[in-house]
């Protein structure tokens, strides 16, 4: 035992652990995966009339020593996820969303896709249309003399994606002919046969909503198109239409709009993604309610009852307002205060009013009202504007009170006016007004020197108002503008006032809403409405559109868009004063018809806000930046502000 321990011990390596030049065999390297395949690499489903279809896959992994396997119980999602959803390995499309994507999938790191079409088919025959008519469109004559003019939509018109169905109109019809109409993206067409035996035919086609619905949500970057063919029963030929193209934001205007019908001389409400038309206070004082303003919240409504300098009333739209006379927030008497024209505070604890506007010179004045007691308030700091003024519209920051002054004449006759800011500094206090842009300024067709109802953009960053030779919405010659709120970056909104010489434009309205890139704004116009069978074509009836305008728009640049018409309306009436009060998004399970009205942006099956599957990808809409993946903002209503 002493020897062997004495004894040299074996080397535990070779003397190379001291040499420089030795080396060592290479480990065997990792076996990882290189290459992930989705089969089928490309589907293309077809949904008819909105059923559901699906597709299965199944994954497979290439590895760096060159075998492959399948990958069991791979996970997968689409992108995107508007498309359908991911049940195990099985994709099955909703039938509500049409157009391209990708079926995902990673593994060990490594992913894999496969492209995806979901492609929407409709083919509808109006009852007293000839089953045949379907073969009648195989050859197509190009007649611009004899084709299906269309009329509405208007072309270019950008809409939100929960705006009612559209009445396409057209002109140009003989007994026994047969129109087609479609509607179409890339991946999402829908075909309508309608001829004029159809009951109650008057050149236009009523949308059916589930189609409308699945033109508007899928494929949001791109333009529709909107073609009717026309049939000519007395020659048998088929003449081509010339499209119109729209577009839909991805935006859901959630709320309701508050105009006054002339004729029947009541605020009516018209809630969004509906067409009925709300006189939910019938009986007010005096018979009549004018001038009316919402407030911030959509709560409060104040108008001045009768005509002319009359009573003045506040109203809670929470509240039943059925009643013979309705409920209001201070009693109405002979002596209550009295005003033309209101705007609330953001705060809604005062209204800006103008008073004694009919009298003429100095009588004319701004002032605060409590909306709660219906009393005047003093300023406790600084005088309000007198002389001629009128229509003053509060900013949402709280800070600036927009008005027109230098009028000649009371608000709805002015044919001369200017646009002036009056400094807020302080609960009840105000500063000294400013003129930030003048009547006679020269802005473009018509010639005039008449600014009119200015209104505040949500952010407070932007008036838009109406300049030209009057504010007479029924007879007067307008076009709308926007500036900075100190007046600079001036720009005429042409294509929402009908083009660089539409001068039938009036009485603009921001509404509440930022989506998708724009603010929406109403405003009135007596361009013609689609025909005259069915719109208002030749009549010179004023009604209330709506313009998206670009947040954002380069210098010089026309931030608006071509127009829609508000849907609902009675085409019958002078249609004015439209005003918005928003609601918000829709909660899980709440009822939802679309993505854009849930806030988690997803309206699952059963048609009812669910909470998000899978997170938004850039472009793709939201409510919140917690919805949008690999920490992106939400920023105007998408994911990366795309």
């Amino acid at each position: 035992m002493v020897a062997a321990l004495d004894a040299d011990p074996m080397p535990l390596t070779d003397a190379g652990a001291s040499d420089p030049d030795a080396t060592f065999p290479d480990a065997d390297p990792p076996i990882v995966v290189v290459r992930v395949t989705v089969t089928p690499t490309i589907a293309v489903l077809i949904s008819t009339n909105g059923s559901t279809v699906s597709q299965s896959y199944t994954v497979e992994a290439e590895y760096s020593d060159g075998h492959t396997a399948a990958v069991a119980a791979p996970v997968l999602r689409v992108d995107p996820v508007v498309l359908g959803a991911i049940a195990g390995p099985t994709f099955t499309a909703n039938g509500r969303v049409g157009g391209e994507g990708r079926i995902i999938t990673t593994v060990d790191g490594v992913e894999g896709t496969s492209r995806l079409i979901v492609r929407l088919r409709e083919e509808t025959i109006l009852p007293g249309t000839p089953t045949t008519a379907p073969a009648l469109f195989g050859t197509l004559i190009v007649d611009p003399a004899r084709e299906a003019q269309i009329l509405y939509p208007l072309d270019r018109a950008v809409m939100p994606q929960n705006v009612p169905p559209a009445e396409i109109q057209w002109e140009r019809s003989a007994p026994g002919d047969i129109f087609r109409v479609t509607l179409a993206k890339p991946n999402v067409t829908a075909l309508v046969y309608n001829g004029t035996a159809v009951a109650g035919f008057r050149n236009s086609l009523q949308v059916a909503l589930d189609g409308w619905r699945r033109i508007a949500q899928s494929e949001p970057d791109e333009w529709a198109t909107i073609t009717v063919d026309r049939w000519i029963a007395a020659t048998g030929e088929s003449i081509r239409g010339t499209p119109v193209e729209i577009r839909f934001a991805r935006a859901a205007l959630l709320g309701s709009i508050f105009y006054w019908d002339i004729a029947r001389g009541r605020i009516v409400r018209i809630d969004d993604g509906t067409t009925n038309r709300d006189e939910f206070m019938p009986s007010p004082q005096l018979g009549c309610i004018g001038c009316h303003t919402v407030s911030p919240s959509g709560r409060y409504l104040a108008g001045r009852l009768g005509g002319g300098e009359n009573i003045a009333a506040a109203f809670d739209l929470t509240t039943n307002l059925t009643g013979a006379p309705p409920p209001t927030l201070f009693p109405v008497t002979s002596t209550t205060v009295r005003w033309w024209f209101a705007s609330w505070s953001p705060d809604e604890s005062r209204l800006v009013v103008s008073t004694q506007e009919q009298g003429g010179g100095t009588g004319r004045a701004l002032g605060f009202v409590d909306p709660f007691r219906g009393q005047p308030i003093t300023p406790l700091t600084g005088t309000m504007p007198t002389g001629g003024v009128t229509q003053p519209a509060w900013s949402k920051d709280g800070v600036e009170i927009a008005y027109v002054g230098n009028a000649n004449n009371w608000g709805g006759e002015m044919t001369a006016g200017d646009l002036f800011m009056l400094p807020v500094t302080g609960p009840d206090a105000v500063g000294t007004p400013v003129r930030i842009i003048t009547g006679t300024t020269s802005m473009g067709a018509p010639a005039g020197s008449s600014i009119s109802y200015p209104t505040w953009s949500p952010g407070s960053d932007w008036v838009a108002f109406a300049h030209g030779t009057s504010s007479r919405s029924e007879s007067g010659r307008s076009a709308l503008y926007m500036s900075r709120r100190d007046g600079t970056g001036l720009v005429r909104l042409d294509a929402a006032s009908g083009g660089t010489s539409g001068d039938l434009s009036f009485q603009p309205r921001f509404s509440p809403f930022t989506q998708d890139g724009y603010y929406w704004l109403t405003f009135l116009s007596r361009r013609d409405y689609g025909n005259q069978q069915a719109g208002t074509r030749f009549t010179g009836r004023q009604q209330i559109w709506v313009t998206a305008i670009k947040i954002n728009p380069l210098p010089g640049e026309d931030p608006s868009e071509v127009a829609y018409w508000l849907p609902g309306q009675n085409t019958q009436s002078l249609n004015i004063a439209a005003d918005w009060a928003a609601r918000a998004c829709l909660a899980d399970t709440q009822s939802c018809a679309l993505d854009a009205e849930c806030c988690s942006g997803e309206c699952g099956a059963g048609d009812v806000c669910v909470p998000l599957s899978q997170c938004r990808a850039i472009g793709e809409p939201c409510q919140a930046s917690e919805q949008c993946c690999e920490g992106q903002l939400c920023v105007g209503g998408t994911c990366g502000g795309i």
